[in-house]
């Protein structure tokens, strides 16, 4: 009878130890493995391959020892009972990771019959430790299962454990250390992310509720103080060098697989960030056209782009671009079934908030705005879907940069960052005509005269090709011309912009403050730097101040810029360990700081792209527009790419951005030697006056209405810089008159006229705007003109005969 009882009692917990030891775990595994459940609303239980083979390792061991305690017998009884204890080991762990949800899922038991899942881990250890009592019945007497195999078992689950957990935990813990205030407990973390932090969990990290929750020491480490994800971002920036969102997402970010080759959604659609690439959103075509009057020392260009969306949502193309130095935005079109529709330009808030407000319609308009000097971001929405596209043009007035009086430098625009691909086979065409001879140095591009006076270079090429120096174009001028003129299309009768070249004033420092910037991708550029430091004389100051990102030049930082000879900076330069992203902030205001305490400093900034802001700008923003002698900051970057440091001191009149015209050491030594007065730098000087009639010299040419487009940028960036009162108001005015996109102003198109009308806006007159003629318009142009001429003398010879 009790032998009876026993087997009954027996064959119940058989049965509970079957369910809840091996069904229920396989269960759990199997469907969070599949739906992700836990990881979608709480938290990643398996977030590597590693932890899925430790928790399906769990069923799969009971199950062996279940087996062999049926049969009564096992000839693998060290064996098993290690696995035993291993699974064991496991479950105590993972029944610590699910504590949190332990109550939830009693109620959900309770209440609807579901939570069974989440108790999985408990069940599994209860169901564990009743098999390894049953297991130590059957194996051999000289093994002891208790002790010796219970303590080994654990030991290697708790060592597998460790292996899983400890890139976690260590890169947890390095991201505390740099998310402290202290800039030396900072560095010390930036040191140790970038010698042990594991990518994938700083990348997991940024990500709001990223699914990572197995690292169990770490997750106690930081409780006191979280590292947030919008602190884990700009961490991530500082130890690779690259944003985020620029990267491709974790594998599994909330216990999805995510797509691994883009974004399939685009959370900044709207905003001013241009983020990362859109999945399956192209470039399909471009077209850069373009026309140079040297004499006059100007240009115009009109680049047409045309975007493909073969994704099944509506997606909004996004680009930033670099334009020719010293050029604006005077012409915006955008395509409407087929019909061009031309821009209305306003104030910078307002022509966004009518963006914006379309965007939230889903319906039709592209915006350009400024993002720094010589840069704008173009914004189009939406492209459609499905093989849709979307065709846009924007037109820029641009001057030449006067290399000497004979020649004067185009360099042409080109894309900075953008959230779409551009495949192998969609290359830029370019045709860029002018009555004066045109050179370029690129190879995808070549000169030519189709005709008598009208000169041309064209070709087409490579998005890399069109960023490179090489896509400069030299023009050649009529050196005796110094002055141009034109009628300002504004001002009425008599009222002209006038334009002369005189050699640029730069008062020559006594102390130059060079702030380099440490970035990993300023490396290559080390030994540019210190060979260009070597042309400097020997009686101007140098002062040398390394951007990092660990904020040694903070307020309150014990830290002083670096003293010593050209050469021996150049070597300290030469040296440096540029590592991830560094903070430019601190060390400009620093230098600022530094170069104030003397008249007579300059301010040199060599950086890369800034794409985050890692401290605010508005102190450092403060410091220009406050003192109005403050020392100029000459800003040169060393390759392409986004800066939003630059954006956010747009405006600033004693802030410089040095066009890259060539390498890094020509384009510094050439800014070395017109600040230390051994160069003379030409440079236009445009007036506007009142004339009674017109005027005629030899020196003085006349050209377009580009002309006044350009000394309206001028007047437009003097009134932002004066500090007056109701100048930025003065500004806008100016920009809206003659159709410019300006740190104050920008260009947006929508689709229909009462959606302007809604937004207060008025898109400008199509015979106002700047325009190319096509070959074919000019060629029909000469022919009527001839026909007009030969009517003209055929009625002269008509009359001859008369009389």
């Amino acid at each position: 009878m009790m032998e009876q009882a026993q087997k009954t009692k027996w064959r119940v917990w058989e049965a509970f130890t079957l369910l809840t030891g091996i069904i229920l775990p396989a269960l759990s595994v199997l469907v969070e493995s599949v739906t992700h459940i836990c990881a979608e609303h709480f938290f990643d239980p398996i977030p590597t391959l590693w932890h899925l083979l430790l928790v399906a390792f769990v069923p799969l061991a009971h199950l062996q020892v279940w087996l062999a305690v049926n049969k009564g017998r096992t000839e693998r009884g060290m064996l098993l009972g290690i696995a035993n204890a291993i699974a064991i080991g496991i479950s105590i762990f993972y029944t610590i990771v699910y504590i949190p949800l332990l109550p939830l899922a009693a109620m959900a038991l309770a209440l609807i019959g579901l939570g069974l899942l989440p108790m999985a881990p408990i069940f599994s250890l209860i169901s564990g430790i009743i098999l390894r009592r049953r297991l130590g019945r059957i194996v051999p007497l000289g093994f002891s299962v208790k002790l010796t195999g219970l303590a080994a078992g654990l030991a290697l689950a708790f060592a597998a454990i460790g292996l899983a957990e400890v890139p976690a935990t260590l890169t947890r813990m390095g991201l505390q250390m740099a998310a402290s205030k202290s800039p030396e407990r900072r560095a010390r973390g930036l040191r140790w992310l970038r010698a042990t932090g594991d990518r994938d969990y700083m990348l997991r990290a940024c990500y709001e509720r990223s699914g990572r929750a197995t690292d169990l020491l770490g997750f106690l480490l930081s409780l006191e103080d979280p590292v947030t994800a919008e602190e884990a971002r700009q961490i991530y920036y500082k130890v690779t060098g690259e944003t985020f969102n620029t990267r491709i997402p974790p594998k599994r970010l909330n216990g999805r697989w995510e797509p691994q080759d883009s974004f399939d959604f685009d959370p900044e659609q709207g905003g001013e960030v241009i983020a990362g690439k859109v999945k399956k959103l192209t470039l399909a075509g471009s077209r850069m056209d373009g026309s140079i009057d040297a004499d006059a020392g100007l240009g115009y260009i009109e680049w047409t782009l045309q975007f493909k969306n073969d994704s099944a949502m509506q997606q909004e193309a996004r680009a930033q671009v670099q334009l020719p130095p010293g050029g604006v935005v005077s012409r915006l079109t955008l395509w409407v079934n087929g019909e061009e529709r031309e821009a209305a330009f306003a104030g910078r808030t307002q022509v966004r908030q009518a963006y914006q407000q379309i965007v939230r319609q889903r319906r039709d308009p592209v915006l350009v705005t400024t993002a720094g000097q010589d840069r704008i971001l173009v914004q189009c929405f939406p492209v459609p879907p499905n093989g849709g596209e979307m065709k846009i043009r924007f037109g820029i007035t641009t001057p030449l940069v006067l290399e000497n009086r004979a020649e004067g430098l185009l360099r042409l625009p080109h894309l900075l960052e953008r959230n779409f691909g551009i495949p192998e086979d969609i290359k830029h065409a370019v045709w860029i005509e002018s009555e004066n001879p045109l050179l370029t140095e690129s190879n995808g591009l070549h000169s030519e005269q189709p005709r008598a006076n009208l000169h041309a270079v064209r070709g087409v090429l490579r998005d890399e090709e069109l960023s490179e120096s090489g896509a400069l174009l030299r023009a050649t001028r009529t050196s005796e011309i110094t002055e141009a003129w034109t009628p300002d299309p504004l001002k009425g009768k008599g009222q002209i912009t006038r334009q002369f070249i005189r050699e640029r004033e730069i008062p020559t420092p006594s102390r130059i403050v060079l702030v380099v910037d440490t970035s990993r991708r300023l490396r290559p550029r080390a030994q540019e730097i210190s060979a260009a430091l070597r042309t400097l004389p020997p009686d101007v100051e140098l002062k040398l101040l390394l951007a990092d990102g660990s904020g040694v030049y903070e307020e309150g930082a014990n830290h002083h810029a670096a003293s010593a000879s050209h050469e021996e900076t150049g070597r300290q330069i030469e040296k440096v360990s540029f590592e991830g992203g560094a903070d430019n902030v601190p060390a400009l205001m620093k230098a600022w700081d530094i170069a104030a305490d003397n008249p007579q400093s300059a301010i040199i900034w060599v950086h890369g792209p800034q794409p985050i802001l890692l401290h605010a700008v508005e102190g450092l923003r403060q410091r220009w527009e406050r003192r109005p002698n403050s020392p100029t900051l000459y800003a040169v970057q060393t390759e392409i790419g986004s800066d939003r440091i630059m954006e956010k001191l747009d405006g600033l009149r004693a802030f410089e951005s040095v066009p890259r015209l060539g390498s890094l050491q020509t384009d510094l030594e050439k800014l070395f030697a017109q600040l230390t007065g051994r160069r003379k730098p030409l440079e236009f000087v445009r007036e506007s006056e009142q004339l009674e009639q017109k005027p005629v010299s030899p020196i003085l040419k006349e050209t377009s209405v580009h002309l006044s487009k350009l000394w309206a940028n001028d007047e437009i960036k003097r009134l932002i810089g004066s500090q007056e009162k109701n100048k930025a108001e003065d500004a806008v005015k100016l920009a809206t008159g003659y159709q410019l996109v300006t740190p104050v102003s920008g260009a947006v198109v929508l689709e229909t006229q009462a959606q302007y009308t809604q937004a207060g806006l008025q898109p400008v007159d199509p015979s106002t705007v700047p325009t190319i003629p096509e070959p074919e318009t000019v060629l029909l142009i000469l022919v009527v003109a001839f026909i007009f001429l030969w009517m003209l003398y055929r009625q002269r010879l008509v009359r001859r005969r008369t009389t």
